[in-house]
């Protein structure tokens, strides 16, 4: 589906967008839109309500969950982006557990996790990584 998003400038106009699509529950249809969002730097209340949308997504894709690791592990994005970013991998990921199939998301969340917290953290942010290895320990309906 094409992108319906236009210009990010007209960033009034983005965010009732997703939130139409929130409440018309066709989130999923405009992944490629959120993505494009997500990426956009310049405006961190359209990426915050970016990554707040992904809880209603249905079916999220691997590029946006691509896209949200990014965030997570990118020194240059503000901490509380970061965090939604993390907030959002975690649902994501027991989402997938909690539909039962092939978990395609753990694997890929577990590995950079791990490479993540090599390194020094602040602690808060540490602490939201490590949540994405607790979902499956945890039920699924208390996460999303």
């Amino acid at each position: 589906m094409p992108d319906i998003f236009g210009d990010l400038r007209e960033w009034g106009a983005v965010l009732i967008q997703i939130k139409r699509l929130r409440l018309s529950e066709h989130l999923d249809e405009h992944q490629e839109g959120l993505i494009r969002i997500l990426r956009y730097r310049y405006n961190w209340q359209l990426r915050q309500a970016a990554l707040r949308a992904v809880a209603d997504l249905r079916n999220p894709s691997k590029d946006l969950f691509e896209v949200l690791l990014a965030i997570v592990t990118d020194e240059h994005s503000d901490l509380d982006t970061r965090l939604l970013a993390c907030d959002a991998v975690r649902r994501v990921v027991a989402l997938s557990q909690a539909q039962g199939g092939i978990d395609h998301f753990e694997p890929a969340a577990a590995q950079r996790a791990a490479e993540f917290l090599r390194v020094p953290q602040p602690p808060v942010l540490r602490e939201a990584v490590e949540q994405w290895s607790v979902t499956e320990r945890e039920p699924a309906a208390r996460l999303v």
